[in-house]
């Protein structure tokens, strides 16, 4: 019965992965661009989130170094955000621009917050980057949902 269930998962995650790819099919230019950045993030949240969870074993230079990159792409990303970039396939709604303030501190924030967790990586300090970690994705998810569109 294992086999079946290990199968039924990695069809599903096939089937989540052509989905999201198909998504972004068709995106050009910036569109693109943060498309893939918001993709880069992701990945390096779920290294750091194995590794905060123990799901994987501690390793302090890799986690540090995939925060330094979130730092990164929040420091570069309202660069992305020109004016009004709404082309499709795009999952950005106008409330950037109307907020662009907003927005642009939200960036801001990630790019702190993945600088505090890559120094408490580099540290050592498991217990900061679980908090680090969490807030990290505080700053991801309230970013979602204040500028993105809701996905069906």
């Amino acid at each position: 019965m294992k086999k079946y269930a290990l199968a039924f998962v990695i069809a599903a995650g096939i089937l989540a992965a052509d989905g999201a790819l198909y998504a972004h099919s068709g995106a050009t230019g910036v569109v693109k661009q943060r498309m893939v950045l918001m993709k880069d993030i992701a990945a390096e949240m779920k290294t750091i989130g194995a590794m905060a969870r123990g799901k994987v074993a501690f390793d302090s230079a890799r986690l540090a170094a995939a925060a330094d990159r979130v730092a990164g792409h929040g420091k570069h990303m309202p660069m992305l955000f020109p004016k009004e970039s709404l082309q499709a396939p795009t999952e950005a709604t106008v409330r950037i621009w109307q907020d662009w303030d907003g927005f642009v501190a939200s960036a801001t924030t990630m790019q702190k917050v993945a600088t505090s967790l890559a120094a408490a990586g580099r540290a050592g300090d498991r217990a900061a980057v679980k908090s680090g970690f969490r807030a990290l994705g505080k700053t991801c998810s309230t970013c979602h949902k204040d500028y993105r569109e809701k996905r069906r």
